[in-house]
């Protein structure tokens, strides 16, 4: 399904004359796609968990390692945060009674986030409703063939963007 264009959907063109308008407009329909999902998953982890989508990734990492635990650093690196914004959003998160902070195994001058049991119930709190309302409606829309295109192009960027690196689910 496409969507009817208009002059501010088409910025790219009206910028660079030279510019494929086709190119562009794929561009500018990927750009906002990925824009109303993280929206609609913001919106969504804010109303049944009340934590951003950007904390939210953070349980979610923190729910699939061993023992519900990672180091700080190994979740900016994952997250692509910078050291100060994980301190920042694990504060956060630990003011919130779903993640605690303790010090790192092996003397290093490290910390762990260690997921709560009341994190670990909003994590599967909000993936339910993630299913139920975003994920689930969206990829029925695709249908089959359009799921799997998804996947392959979403693995595709992935790879381009970073190396092949997965971010968090959900």
């Amino acid at each position: 399904m496409t969507r009817p264009r208009d002059a501010e959907h088409d910025a790219h063109a009206r910028v660079d004359p030279d510019d494929d308008l086709g190119r562009a407009s794929v561009w500018q329909d990927l750009v906002l796609a990925t824009h109303l999902l993280e929206t609609a998953l913001d919106r969504q982890s804010q109303r049944d968990g009340g934590v951003s989508h950007g904390h939210f990734k953070i349980l979610v990492l923190l729910h699939a390692a061993e023992s519900h635990t990672l180091g700080l650093k190994s979740l900016a690196e994952t997250l692509r945060f910078s050291p100060s914004r994980i301190s920042h959003a694990v504060t956060a998160l630990e003011h919130q009674g779903l993640v605690v902070r303790r010090p790192a195994t092996g003397g290093r001058r490290a910390y762990d986030a260690v997921l709560t049991a009341d994190g670990r119930r909003v994590v599967g709190r909000v993936l339910r409703s993630q299913r139920r309302e975003i994920r689930d409606p969206l990829l029925e829309e695709l249908g089959g063939l359009g799921t799997a295109a998804l996947g392959d192009l979403s693995a595709r960027i992935i790879g381009l963007l970073d190396g092949g690196a997965r971010p968090p689910q959900g």
